[in-house]
């Protein structure tokens, strides 16, 4: 038995149609892994981690591309937390017009470099589920962007979370982020969760030379 975490992570191995520069999928060991779920292993840890009250679900790519493909992963996946009483939260960037999946679904986890691409889609999502906002801060990051971000969580009562860059130079832009709004929530690059791999193994770093 894996030991108790604070927290647990489901990494899919979808795909993902955003290409984003700065993904720490590219290239990982495992990006071109497309085993079979192990149903029985991934109810174990689940089952294992009940207690905690909550999974999510990340990629890999994008845990809802491609989502009508998937949808009986889906399915089976929400049989077993929904047995476990356990609730789901769902790192994506995809705009998913699905509100009976959302329904289902305790928090979406949004990746968003720009509320201006993002604003109509949030909008959407608010009045179905709650909503935690992660930005990236890369070097084109700017305070007028996080403010707008800031402005934005006080008008629907949001979350917001500003994450640290992994493996490419930010120009220091994190820091002086960190430093200049304290009161977003800031997570540091490294590790926060067990995780349950598209290999169906279980590990405590999602990069293992990280």
């Amino acid at each position: 038995m894996q030991p108790i975490s604070t927290n647990i992570s489901v990494i899919t191995n979808f795909g993902c149609r955003a290409d984003c520069w700065y993904c720490i999928w590219k290239g990982h060991e495992l990006e071109n892994i497309q085993l079979k779920t192990d149903w029985d292993n991934l109810e174990k840890f689940l089952n294992d981690h009940m207690g905690l009250g909550k999974v999510s679900v990340s990629g890999g790519g994008d845990s809802l591309y491609e989502f009508k493909k998937h949808a009986d992963w889906w399915d089976r996946f929400f049989k077993i937390t929904e047995s476990l009483n356990m609730l789901v939260d769902v790192h994506t960037r995809e705009k998913f017009y699905n509100s009976d999946f959302w329904k289902r679904i305790n928090r979406c986890v949004f990746s968003s470099d720009s509320l201006v691409d993002d604003v109509l889609y949030l909008d959407y999502l608010k009045d179905i589920t709650n909503i935690r906002i992660t930005h990236l801060v890369t070097k084109e990051t700017t305070n007028d962007r996080i403010r707008a971000y800031l402005d934005y969580q006080k008008q629907i009562g949001c979350q917001l979370t500003v994450k640290q860059l992994v493996g490419f130079d930010d120009g220091g832009k994190y820091k002086k982020i960190r430093k200049k709004y304290p009161e977003i929530f800031h997570l540091d690059k490294g590790d926060y969760n067990i995780y349950y791999m598209p290999d169906n193994s279980i590990r405590d770093k999602f990069l293992e030379d990280d």
